[in-house]
């Protein structure tokens, strides 16, 4: 039997395991591409910094599709270079020094969505790509704001062939009004402020232009709105009291600035200033301790056969101690941010809404800790990122240090999302586990376009994670940690259970469709009529006998009684290890177990 052979619906592995390795293969970086269309404006020849967008000829003042997209790589890049700096002064609404790296990541989507166009694309075409990537791979709050503010822009540029002056304009006004439709309770001197102040500056200059009826070309119209976003950036400190406090402009506000300058720079052939933001360590704001952060909690909700009413959304998330809730999207599909104590209950709500995707939750108690060990962004050097599927799972990778990005059910995370993971952690060093056979390559692949240095322990389970997990050591640095994670994951043997889907033979063992399988290592050992049969013989397969340790872990749907009792044949059968059990909470595998020497 083949493993594509083991549907989801019966527990088992087909997506799963079925095209994971193309999935992995099929990110390519915006900052990588060959193709012409999909080339960075920095890097072609007689273009980017130093050479300006060239208006069409016959049309001065216009910019077309192509032009525009490229103007928006500059900005995404330039925004990718100063990153790190705007984690550094990121203090509201939490000080957990992300929002730089998040604004960063939800660009980068962004660009490689508008980059699937095509060569000469239609204006109206880049927007709609740039909303739709943004708005799929948003990041934190300030990610998912300004998914929306990007969005706001296509819609307020219209469907011109050719973008000018007044449609920039438009797009900022709608860019503005959008993102504060975002948000429930929109709060003056962060990003939504200096987005309107943009706004209102360029529609005073485009309104100038109409009168006068000179040809005011868009770097004009940008200029004015820099000035005026830079000017609301720096009042945002004295609009808040944490950053009054602090003593920092809003890190939102300073990312959308970053953008703006980025967008000038492209279209006037200039290098793109760097902005004035000190090396600081991250605010430490007294009063404020990390229990009281909870959890960012992020999901998009996608639904077909009916339409998602949005305002429903945003009442069903808005309950008990929800913050900093934003809700986006359309009737088919929703993405959500929301910080809260009980992150497993907003996601058991927004499942009555549609199928629930790419679901990430961050302790920011822990980030927040992360950054009060060291006292500085920059101060912390490494990080652990772990690759994780199910809430058991999720909860002991937090537990012991590291960063959480969902597996997901069927389609593994590709590279790029792994490396914006990474490089939102803030820190120099990171060192990744895949967690998963077919997502090595990936993780491997990601290392290639972060900003940080990313480092693969390559650990094909979950226990192999946890083995290697447990082995960090946060203060000795990656030449310490890397040999004895790496000799913590290969101490570990990893039997999973799950349910076969059709008649097959594999591995030399006979299998019928509804039978209990084990595989130990990814290696079909055991067919069995009940899953605990079959949990018994891949522990015999996987030297249990002989072993210190068993760890049983549960999946999705299996009760406490159920674990107890396969727990329990468990330590009947194999008297030598200590046999443990843990609600895991996997999907697709009815148990998962881990067996140490």
């Amino acid at each position: 039997m083949g493993v594509a052979d083991v549907p989801p619906e019966h527990g088992g592995l087909a997506a799963d395991v079925a095209g994971a390795t193309s999935h992995a293969c099929w990110f390519l970086s915006w900052e990588n591409r060959n193709l012409h269309a999909s080339t960075p404006f920095s890097q072609r020849p007689n273009e980017g910094p130093g050479s300006p967008v060239k208006p069409p000829s016959g049309a001065p003042g216009l910019i077309d599709g192509q032009q525009l997209r490229d103007a928006f790589v500059v900005a995404a890049q330039h925004l990718r270079d100063v990153a790190r700096a705007i984690d550094g002064i990121n203090v509201y609404p939490v000080p957990d020094g992300d929002t730089g790296s998040n604004m960063a990541a939800t660009m980068r989507e962004a660009i490689d969505s508008a980059l699937l166009v095509g060569a000469s694309p239609a204006v109206a075409a880049v927007l709609e790509a740039i909303a739709r990537g943004a708005l799929y791979g948003a990041r934190g709050n300030s990610g998912v704001i300004l998914s929306q503010a990007l969005r706001g822009f296509g819609v307020g540029a219209g469907e011109a062939e050719r973008f000018d002056a007044a449609a920039l304009a438009r797009g900022l006004e709608e860019a503005a009004t959008e993102a504060y439709a975002a948000v429930s309770k929109p709060q003056e001197g962060t990003m939504l402020t200096v987005i309107r102040a943009a706004a209102g500056a360029a529609a005073a200059a485009a309104s100038g232009l109409r009168e006068g009826g000179a040809g005011h070309p868009c770097a004009g119209i940008l200029a004015e709105a820099i000035k005026a976003a830079e000017e609301a950036e720096a009042r945002t400190i004295e609009q808040l009291e944490e950053l009054r406090e602090a003593g920092v402009p809003d890190a939102g506000g300073e990312g959308v600035c970053v953008i703006l300058r980025g967008l000038h720079a492209a279209i006037t052939g200039t290098v793109p200033p760097a902005p004035a933001i000190p090396e600081r360590p991250i605010a430490m704001l007294p009063g404020h301790e990390s229990e009281q952060y909870g959890y960012c909690t992020e999901f998009l909700i996608e639904q077909e056969s009916r339409p998602i009413e949005l305002e429903e959304v945003r009442g069903a998330v808005s309950v008990g101690d929800a913050r900093s809730v934003v809700v986006v999207g359309d009737e088919r599909f929703v993405r959500v941010h929301v910080h809260t104590g009980d992150p497993h209950g907003m996601l058991e709500r927004a499942v009555t809404f549609g199928r629930v995707v790419r679901p990430k939750i961050e302790d920011m108690g822990a980030q927040r800790a992360r950054w009060e060990r060291t006292g500085t962004g920059a101060g912390a050097r490494t990080g652990l990122l772990a690759l994780s599927r199910g809430r058991g799972f999720d909860e002991i990778f937090r537990s012991l240090g590291a960063s959480v990005t969902d597996l997901g059910e069927v389609v593994k995370p590709p590279a790029g999302e792994i490396a914006a993971a990474a490089d939102a952690m803030g820190v120099p060093d990171v060192i990744v586990l895949p967690n998963h056979r077919n997502v090595v390559l990936a993780a491997h692949q990601a290392a290639g376009l972060t900003r940080c240095t990313l480092h693969v322990v390559e650990t094909a389970t979950l226990p192999q994670g946890i083995a290697a997990a447990i082995a960090f050591n946060r203060d000795e640095g990656v030449a310490g940690n890397m040999p004895a994670m790496a000799a913590a994951r290969s101490s570990v043997c990893t039997v999973e259970v799950t349910w076969a889907a059709a008649n097959r033979v594999s591995d030399g063992v006979a299998v019928s469709a509804g039978q209990a399988i084990a595989l130990v290592d990814g290696k079909l050992v055991k067919a069995a009529q009940s899953d605990t049969d079959a949990l018994l013989a891949g522990l015999e397969a996987a030297g249990a006998d002989r072993a210190a340790l068993v760890t049983i872990y549960a999946g999705e749907g299996v009760g406490e009684e159920r674990l107890a009792l396969a727990t329990t044949a468990a330590r009947r059968a194999f008297a030598e290890p200590e046999i443990e059990r843990v609600s895991g909470g996997q999907p697709l595998y009815t148990f998962i177990a881990s067996v140490e020497a």
